[in-house]
């Protein structure tokens, strides 16, 4: 990650928060599969984010 997408980034105390299309991006699904899975997810407004460690910790376990 750069200086560029850390700025744009959002942070909460665990870490940085991905959007659902960061987060399905990594993952290489769609953004229904994370609703899917049932993933411990943020709602600020009507967006939804997932935190990075989670997703991190889903692709170490690939």
């Amino acid at each position: 990650m750069n200086a560029r997408e850390e700025k744009n980034m959002l942070k909460n105390a665990n870490g940085y928060l991905l959007s659902a299309a960061e987060a399905a991006k990594r993952l290489g699904v769609a953004r229904q599969t994370l609703r899917r899975w049932g993933l411990p997810k943020i709602r600020i407004g009507k967006k939804v984010y997932y935190e990075e460690s989670v997703i991190e910790k889903m692709l170490e376990g690939k």
